[in-house]
């Protein structure tokens, strides 16, 4: 009979031990690859996260994935949207869609907007305005674009105002700027008070362009010429001497400067010696005097130093009232807008090249 064989319950116990510690490792290394396989993304994941170009919308996108709403409730448009712009997306612009940037650490920011000074307006004006006006320089290069319609004429014989100390060369047809005629009026009534002479005839007042005895100011109906008319019945041009130069140290007060002075005929391209008086205005005309300025120095001196937007503007001053004189450059898309202050009153008058002075009384 066999023998019975005895069971080894020391090796059972050892490989019950074994196995429950390999049950043990088998079950962690289960756990750490299904936590390993949720963090990693899907491909459908991966393409969903934004990138820098998805930052700003795409000119293709429709507006109904962009509009925002607001504070009434209405749907805005792109032009509301808030684009960004970065390094790679470079044609937003294409979106009609005005952005302001903040420019990198140790660089220039973007210029900000113009700011009108306290007490400044902006008023809108024709562009036609520019050719209008007792400042328009007209010459040889920049001739007069108004006809006789726009220039406000009025026949020098028939002014009521007209005094009768001095004649008149042409009676029938010559005429003037209503206004610098009232001022030319009130200058010869002072002249004949001053001296008792009536020697001053008027010549020639405004004349066609290209006319025979024109010269290139007789088309603005602002330019007087005038000669003597001598007692033994020549006729002579008008010098500074007694007592002609009573009209030379006082037309300014009347708002009239020598148009072509002898010395500065390389600056007007005019020949000097007859004497041609040109209605600009009382602070214009005193300025110019003061300071010994043509007409093209005196416009040339506002542009360059008295621009409203990058000089400083002028303030002058007569016997009688304060001034503020400035330039305004034409605006290169048409849109005029004028800066005027607020209180007080003022003129604009074009230069008839490109801009307009304004000058305004302050007291």
């Amino acid at each position: 009979m066999a023998s019975k064989r005895r069971i080894r319950w020391d090796r059972v116990s050892v490989a019950a031990i074994i196995l429950i510690i390999l049950i043990f490792l088998l079950g962690s290394c289960m756990q750490k690859c299904s936590d390993s396989d949720a963090e990693e993304p899907t491909t459908a994941q991966q393409d969903s996260v934004p990138t820098d170009e998805q930052t700003a919308p795409s000119a293709e996108t429709p507006a109904s994935d962009t509009t925002t709403t607001t504070q009434n409730g209405a749907d805005s448009t792109l032009a509301n949207v808030p684009v960004i712009i970065t390094d790679e997306n470079k044609n937003v612009g294409d979106l009609g869609v005005t952005t302001t940037t903040t420019a990198p650490a140790g660089e220039d920011s973007a210029e900000p907007a113009y700011v009108l000074p306290a007490g400044y307006e902006e008023i809108p004006i024709e562009p036609s305005a520019m050719y209008k006006g007792t400042l328009v320089l007209v010459d040889q290069s920049n001739p007069s674009r108004l006809t006789a319609e726009d220039l406000d004429l009025e026949q020098v014989y028939y002014a009521k105002d007209k005094p009768d100390t001095y004649e008149i060369s042409y009676p029938g047809h010559t005429s003037l700027n209503s206004a610098a005629l009232a001022k030319f009026n009130r200058l010869m009534k002072a002249y004949y008070s001053a001296t008792n002479n009536t020697e001053i005839m008027f010549n020639y007042g405004y004349l066609e362009a290209g006319k025979e005895k024109s010269n290139p100011e007789s088309s603005t109906g602002l330019d007087v010429q005038i000669h003597l008319k001598k007692e033994n019945g020549g006729y002579d041009f008008v010098s500074n001497v007694t007592p002609y130069s009573w009209l030379f140290d006082h037309m300014a007060s009347y708002g009239f400067t020598l148009r072509y002075p002898t010395d500065k005929s390389e600056i007007t391209h005019e020949r000097g010696g007859y004497t041609a008086l040109r209605y600009v205005g009382v602070p214009h005309a005193a300025y110019m005097a003061e300071n010994n300025l043509c007409l093209e120095e005196y416009l040339d001196m506002l542009r360059g130093s008295h621009n409203f937007y990058s000089g400083t503007v002028l303030n002058y001053s007569t016997s009688e009232l304060n001034y503020l004189i400035y330039y305004v450059p034409a605006d290169s898309d048409g849109d005029f807008k004028i800066p005027v202050p607020k209180a007080g009153s003022y003129e604009i008058s074009g230069n008839n090249t490109d801009g307009f002075i304004v000058t305004a009384i302050v007291g």
